[in-house]
């Protein structure tokens, strides 16, 4: 028996699913020629066009390449037909399948219509259902479906054509960049008697002669141009490295346990891609600007981050801590404020005179100390203690002034 199995795909992309398992209605076949189907087809599309109805009037058009109907009987016995046909019903649409005809080098279609015509009681053969009975329609070349009319069957006639075609646009394409010479060329004359000879006349005519070759030749602009390209270079080394940061803090933002990570930053492995035109533009200072960016961004200003001390100068970490997790010390390194530049001088001063006054301080103290422990012991001189002051009159006066400066400002320590 030529059975045939036809299988429904119920939407794009998904597998196809039984359906029934037919064979062909002869008595019932309206065509006067019978169609064969394959073993095996595919439900695995829909249309609406006029065609696709069954009470379609063929054209003439598609009377000579012959659509061909009939009904096919299914013989599983599952009982699916009547359920598939409502929801064409439905929805008012027809599905149909594509497969190669087996009597013809073609693509047939098979058409299975929402609206088949009603069924007459007297042809129904011998115990027959009619809710078993599937009306289709058949159409041997699906090309036809596509021109309107049917196909060429001298394909050289249509080679020929085309090439005709192309000669005729290389014809014109010619004339066209002939016709633009012959303007240049005019125009270049028309320059030269225009201005007179000398050096400043050269200049203007080949001036003029360049600027109508550019009208006849304009540069396409390259694509990379319009738009920089960011998955390689420096470009792609930032991204990269961006993309790997925010995926690490997705998972420390989703870790309801963990309340401190830390983000590595190697400058020699995120640079060791890029070319070293480029690598200017990837310092120390980019990487670490993602990195708080990325913390900003994800915790909503709720997170610190703040960069540990390492040993070497192209490497870096940098410790993100959850809100309420920071040490205090961080904490207290993040509230100091930078200082302006006189301020820093003034603190920078004050420093080094307390420093001074302590010294000698320190001294003095010795020195007496020193006389009180030779007191009273014999034999025993002690050098330096009444020496001539060599000092000028400038260094005295300075010296005054420096003592009695640091006194002053002992008062307001």
């Amino acid at each position: 028996m030529n059975e045939t199995t036809i299988m429904l795909t119920p939407s794009p992309g998904v597998k196809p699913e039984f359906l029934a398992t037919v064979e062909p209605a002869v008595s019932m076949t309206t065509s006067p020629q019978q169609f064969s189907l394959p073993f095996e087809l595919v439900l695995d599309g829909y249309t609406r066009e006029p065609w696709s109805s069954g009470t379609h009037t063929i054209s003439s058009t598609e009377d000579t390449v012959g659509w061909k109907t009939g009904y096919l009987l299914s013989t599983d016995g599952r009982n699916r037909l009547p359920g598939f046909l409502k929801y064409l019903r439905d929805r008012k649409k027809a599905c149909i399948a594509k497969f190669n005809d087996s009597t013809a080098s073609t693509r047939a279609v098979l058409v299975v219509p929402f609206d088949p015509p009603p069924i007459q009681l007297e042809q129904l053969p011998a115990g027959v259902d009619a809710t078993q009975l599937l009306y289709v329609k058949y159409l041997a070349d699906d090309r036809v479906l596509s021109r309107g009319k049917k196909p060429a069957a001298d394909t050289n006639k249509q080679l020929q054509m085309e090439q005709q075609k192309q000669k005729e646009e290389q014809i014109q394409e010619q004339q066209r960049l002939k016709q633009m010479a012959q303007k240049s060329t005019s125009q270049s004359i028309s320059t030269k008697k225009g201005i007179g000879g000398g050096i400043l006349g050269n200049l203007l005519g080949a001036q003029h002669r360049t600027q109508n070759h550019l009208d006849v030749v304009r540069a396409k602009r390259r694509n990379h141009d319009l738009a920089p390209d960011l998955t390689s270079g420096a470009a792609g080394a930032i991204t990269s490295f961006r993309e790997k940061v925010a995926a690490d803090l997705e998972k420390f933002k989703s870790d309801k346990n963990t309340f401190v990570t830390k983000v590595s930053i190697s400058l020699t492995s995120l640079v060791n891609s890029v070319p070293f035109d480029e690598r200017d533009k990837v310092t120390m200072d980019v990487f670490k600007y993602v990195v708080y960016e990325q913390v900003e961004e994800l915790g909503m200003d709720k997170w610190i981050a703040a960069k540990e001390p390492t040993d070497f100068i192209d490497e870096a970490v940098i410790a993100v801590y959850k809100e309420g997790h920071a040490p205090a010390d961080v904490l207290e390194d993040l509230n100091k404020a930078d200082l302006p530049a006189e301020l820093k001088g003034l603190s920078r001063h004050m420093a080094e005179t307390q420093s001074k006054t302590a010294q000698r301080k320190d001294k003095r103290s010795s020195e007496i100390v020193m006389k009180q422990n030779i007191v009273g012991e014999d034999n025993v001189v002690v050098l330096n203690t009444n020496k001539r002051d060599r000092r000028t009159l400038e260094q005295i006066q300075k010296d005054m002034l420096e003592e009695n400066g640091d006194t002053k400002k002992s008062r307001f320590d």
